[in-house]
């Protein structure tokens, strides 16, 4: 026996449980070609697969045709000799006999193809049951086609979505560094002729150094465009020291190191808040270097009940119209993703930014039920 896949895998696992549940011994699905006049036999599984695989059959003139055109089941005793079978095709099933052909109807009404099974010649013929049982087999191979189609419009949308990511990532994290290597430069160049040599090639060194992990990141970013699952502990009690270390990072732009302040079970935030936490406050730093002219920086986390909150302030000289109008939107998304909430208050001097996310049930330090008073009531 022999087995034969069209171009769809889904249509090939629907011929082969069609050809087992009918106790057959070939199944075929047939559906349209870019010509309306047309149909095609996109998967065979069975005897005589590789004869039948691909065949082409005219709308009007076959037994799938009419099974389409009529919304009817076809059943047969003599697959070849049967008087609606497209004549050309009665070399191909010249070993079968008897056989049925149900239409492939989706939920609308709309007629998709058909569905053929067939015995070998002196095996018993399929009976009202059998009929039945394809028709409902039919009904269900489209739901599951239809399933398969949702998935993989869910799967182009989270392509999206993660080529959205990785422009934030870019602006975030990559830009930022960028940003700070330049600055770096600046301050070398203005120091070449007060300094001596050793200690400006040290500086000079530290910052291709610093040049080197931006391309790492880069390259990082553009590999993560399809990231694998990561379980929650991704991050784990790791979240308090890769927040350190980002402030630290920021160091060199800011011309000083800011103050930071851990409010909390920080260790039970998850990857998936983590991720945009660190990027939340590499960006408020970037902008507090950039642009606030501040001589203080504070960064604050909180972990209380059910939700994150990351507070970043400066004595700057607040917001206004410069330009870090697009970092700021950056954060109003990420906060948005976890259905949180990003707010600025600059109210002249100075800045506040605030960025509050609840964390999941089961990350947040809680029994479940304490948020829902009535079930817990009923416990």
């Amino acid at each position: 026996m022999q087995a034969g896949t069209g171009p769809d895998g889904l249509w090939s696992l629907i011929a082969s449980r069609a050809r087992v549940a009918s106790d057959a011994d070939v199944a075929l699905v047939v559906l349209p070609t870019s010509d309306p006049n047309w149909l095609t036999n996109v998967a065979v599984v069975g005897e005589q697969a590789d004869t039948l695989l691909g065949q082409r059959l005219p709308l009007k003139g076959s037994i799938a045709g009419l099974a389409m055109i009529t919304g009817e089941t076809q059943r047969w005793n003599d697959w070849a000799n049967y008087a609606n079978l497209y004549p050309p095709a009665r070399s191909w099933v010249a070993p079968f006999g008897p056989g049925m052909s149900v239409p492939i109807v989706d939920p609308d009404g709309a007629r998709l193809g058909a569905l053929h099974v067939g015995k070998r010649r002196g095996r018993p013929n399929f009976d009202d049951l059998d009929v039945a049982m394809l028709s409902s087999f039919a009904s269900q191979a489209v739901l599951a086609k239809q399933r398969e189609e949702h998935r993989a419009q869910a799967e182009e949308l989270r392509l999206l979505e993660e080529r959205d990511r990785i422009a934030r990532d870019m602006h975030d994290h990559v830009l930022q560094e960028l940003f700070a290597a330049g600055i770096g430069l600046q301050s070398i160049a203005a120091a070449a002729d007060a300094e001596p040599g050793a200690q400006l090639r040290r500086r000079l060194l530290e910052t291709v150094a610093k040049l080197d992990d931006v391309i790492g990141q880069i390259r990082a970013t553009i590999f993560g465009l399809q990231p694998s699952p990561v379980p929650y502990q991704q991050f784990g009690d790791g979240v308090r020291q890769r927040v350190l270390d980002v402030v630290r990072d920021a160091t060199s732009s800011l011309g000083y190191a800011p103050s930071i302040h851990f409010n909390g079970p920080i260790e039970l935030v998850g990857d998936a808040v983590a991720a945009d936490l660190l990027a939340v406050v590499r960006e408020a730093l970037s902008n507090a270097a950039r642009h606030a002219d501040a001589t203080e920086v504070s960064v604050e986390l909180t972990v209380k009940g059910t939700g994150l909150t990351v507070r970043v302030s400066d004595n700057g000289r607040g917001v206004g119209g410069t330009t870090r109008r697009s970092g700021l939107r950056n954060l109003r998304v990420r906060a948005e993703r976890h259905h949180g909430t990003f707010t600025v208050d600059s109210p002249g001097e100075g800045t506040v930014l605030t960025w509050n996310v609840p964390l999941p049930p089961d990350r947040a330090g809680i029994p479940v039920q304490s948020q829902f008073p009535e079930m817990q009531r009923d416990l």
